[in-house]
């Protein structure tokens, strides 16, 4: 069986880890706290044999050196450009630190863990962002975060609107894998947007409950975020007259609509 366990990091990062049963070996997404996920690891005598990274930004990333360094032979697996963006602190050659570049619908075995992902690219926190799908889940780092998404930095709304798109086609009941915990926070905004969608109440009070209790409010699911996350319903006429009013005039495209509502929490919420 696959068990994923969040490793918490910084103030609202999730560190997550992949193993099977109750193996040495796992695989670690997106490890950018470097004194977190090795003090977790050496604790419990696990041997990481593999990283997934999403993009490039540095509380994704800032662990691999460390991992490399002090675990020879691991695989590193991320999108092809980012060769040489990752922090290089060890001495190593670049082709011993990133062995793995993937690229738009490479599929990526680990055979350690008998377990296998379909590289999603999905620009538009950055260029170079993919997924990784598989197993009945979705790593998606900074792309779709718990009822919201990330900010636009590289990228574009049109990209961002169609890396959306393409995570929509996925089954519903795909578990939700993002890399931050802003769910509750997020659902305020999607409030502001759509304040008579039931989904939403219904979620705000699971998750609310989930939070008090200190439990993570991730995995979502695919299907519950195409319910209540303002930024994957960019189609939806509620969303779109909200996404006018706030901007003030029609708007043509879903790319335009997921602009307005991007640009709205911006300015005015967060």
């Amino acid at each position: 069986m696959l068990n994923i366990k969040p490793i918490p990091a910084f103030t609202d990062n999730y560190i997550w880890m992949l193993q099977k049963d109750s193996s040495r070996q796992v695989v670690l997404v997106d490890p950018g706290d470097e004194k977190k996920i090795m003090s977790f690891l050496e604790q419990a005598s696990l041997l990481p044999v593999a990283i997934l990274i999403t993009h490039q930004h540095y509380d994704h990333t800032g662990g691999v050196a460390a991992l490399v360094k002090r675990y020879p032979g691991i695989k590193v697996i991320c999108h092809n450009s980012m060769v040489s963006k990752i922090p290089l602190s060890i001495d190593l050659p670049i082709a011993e630190f990133i062995n793995c570049p993937v690229t738009d619908g490479d599929h990526v075995a680990i055979a350690e863990l008998d377990i296998a992902f379909e590289v999603i690219a999905i620009p538009g926190h950055t260029l170079d962002h993919v997924a990784y799908f598989g197993e009945g889940v979705l790593f998606c780092g900074d792309t779709i975060f718990g009822c919201g998404c990330g900010r636009l930095f590289s990228g574009t709304a049109q990209q961002m609107t169609a890396s959306m798109e393409r995570l929509s086609t996925l089954p519903g009941e795909t578990q939700v894998y993002t890399a931050h915990e802003y769910t509750i926070d997020n659902i305020g905004f999607a409030k502001w947007v759509e304040p008579d969608n039931t989904d939403i109440t219904v979620r705000d009070n699971e998750d609310m409950a989930k939070q008090e209790k200190g439990i993570p409010t991730i995995p979502s699911t695919l299907a519950i975020e195409l319910k209540t996350n303002p930024f994957m319903r960019y189609k939806v006429p509620q969303v779109r007259q909200a996404a006018e009013k706030y901007v003030g005039h029609g708007l043509d495209t879903d790319a335009d609509v997921f602009a307005a509502i991007r640009q709205w929490k911006d300015r005015e919420y967060d």
